[in-house]
């Protein structure tokens, strides 16, 4: 029966139409271009991780057919799956979700980073759902240019290392606080304080100081 139904869906005109999207994508053309295929304009990207163990294909595909696409990958122990805006991803039993707000197909990895991002947080406040809030901010007011330019700058000296640069931008977003970063990072709490430290000293910064931390976190953003 399983064989059927795989082998079935491989011959619809759905399983046709997203194998020719993924052809076109891998010769080259835009995902704006390939998008009509899959069946909307606006997509949500959400994360996932199962609460009790790591996530497998079947689970995964599970949790993608419960939300409503197909189209979903099973990367390391998350789950991402590419949802169209219409169907809006509610929480699903044993699992930890984090959702993008809807985007163009030119901004799915954009869209990818926001949803991960609220999947982290979803996992330190213990929330089943969290989604990536899109409301405009002071950040607006500023040219992108100069303000990326701004941002690379005072962030050059712990952009180097990937490590230091997500667990200060999830500390910050977490308020400071120790052991929910350690938590959406799976490290120990002692792992996160060595990190702030070192971004500290490399910053030389006061990371104490809310102006510090609010440029920080701007800045952050726009990278």
């Amino acid at each position: 029966m399983l064989l059927s139904l795989l082998t079935g869906e491989q011959q619809s005109g759905t399983g046709a139409a997203r194998s020719s999207a993924l052809v076109r994508l891998l010769l080259g053309a835009e995902p704006e271009a390939v998008a009509p295929l899959l069946g909307g304009d606006r997509w949500l990207v959400v994360h996932a991780r199962p609460d009790a163990h790591a996530p497998d294909q079947v689970a995964a595909s599970a949790l993608g057919a419960a939300l409503g696409s197909p189209l979903v990958d099973l990367a390391e122990d998350v789950v991402r799956i590419l949802l169209p805006a219409d169907r809006e991803p509610a929480p699903h039993p044993g699992w930890t979700l984090g959702v993008s707000a809807p985007v163009a197909p030119h901004d799915w990895p954009a869209a990818d980073a926001r949803a991960a991002r609220a999947l982290a947080r979803a996992r330190a406040t213990r929330a089943a759902l969290v989604r990536h809030d899109p409301r405009p901010g002071l950040t607006g007011l500023v040219p992108p240019a100069e303000a990326e330019a701004h941002a690379r700058t005072l962030l050059a000296p712990v952009t180097a290392a990937p490590a230091l640069t997500e667990t200060l931008r999830t500390w910050l977003s977490l308020h400071g606080s120790w052991d929910r970063t350690a938590v959406a990072l799976s490290v120990h709490r002692n792992t996160v304080r060595q990190r702030i430290a070192r971004c500290a000293a490399l910053l030389e910064a006061d990371l104490d100081d809310p102006d510090v931390r609010m440029e920080l976190w701007f800045a952050l953003r726009l990278l």
